[in-house]
């Protein structure tokens, strides 16, 4: 195995908005809500294509009370529970990024590849069924696994990689796209920090945490190997 200049041996990537688009896994997720409770509504509305506008409006964070409101049953707080289970456990409709393809394929042994992602379990794990990442990675830290304290910005799950593999923070990079929580933690463990900027990405607008800032910014993983390989930060 080599590595580019610079010494990197260990890329691990995030996974939302990273190596899949999320809204994807969002509208797939609204889609399997509405299957599940259209017929327990006795709904004639397009349940998921409410769901959608609702999202786009910028009300985020509570999209199934906001549809409830609408169809005149709001605080039916054990049914809300229960859209919220659906959507996290079902299996989403999702694929991986072009770039990100080829990019797995290109670096795959080259470097060492591993995933390190934030998100309740049971949906991250769909996810990476979905994708089939489980034969295309070399280790896979699901931060919920370890409880909801090692969520980024914590560097203990950087801190596990390095042990795992056996390298120092100077020889390992994290690709993520979200500048508000991404990068804190491998900055400070010395690790080159890259940030992928989609356009269409939910976090890619958000500013940087303090000593969050990525090292260099990509506008695809196209190039990747070129960020690795010449290392310093871009102006």
């Amino acid at each position: 195995m080599t590595s580019g200049c610079g010494q990197v041996r260990l890329v691990v990537f995030d996974l939302d908005d990273t190596l899949y688009p999320e809204l994807d896994y969002v509208y797939s997720g609204f889609a399997a809500v509405a299957a599940a409770i259209k017929d327990e509504l006795r709904a004639e509305a397009d349940l998921a294509g409410r769901m959608k506008a609702i999202f786009e409006s910028g009300n985020r964070s509570r999209v199934f009370d906001a549809l409830l409101v609408e169809l005149d049953r709001p605080a039916e707080t054990a049914l809300i529970r229960r859209m919220v289970e659906l959507y996290r456990s079902h299996r989403p409709r999702i694929s991986l990024f072009g770039d990100a393809d080829v990019a797995l394929r290109r670096l795959g042994g080259r470097y060492h590849l591993a995933l390190l992602s934030d998100g309740y379990l049971i949906s991250q794990q769909r996810k990476i069924e979905a994708l089939q990442l489980a034969s295309r990675m070399d280790r896979i830290v699901l931060t919920d696994e370890l409880g909801r304290e090692y969520w980024k910005p914590d560097p203990r799950p950087f801190a596990m990689l390095e042990s795992a593999f056996g390298l120092p923070g100077a020889l390992c990079a994290y690709v993520g796209d979200n500048p508000s929580k991404d990068f804190v933690a491998p900055n400070r463990l010395g690790w080159r920090t890259i940030m992928v900027r989609r356009p269409a990405a939910l976090y890619a607008h958000l500013p940087a945490a303090e000593q969050g800032q990525p090292a260099c910014q990509i506008e695809s993983l196209d190039h990747l190997a070129d960020a690795l390989a010449r290392g310093g930060i871009d102006p």
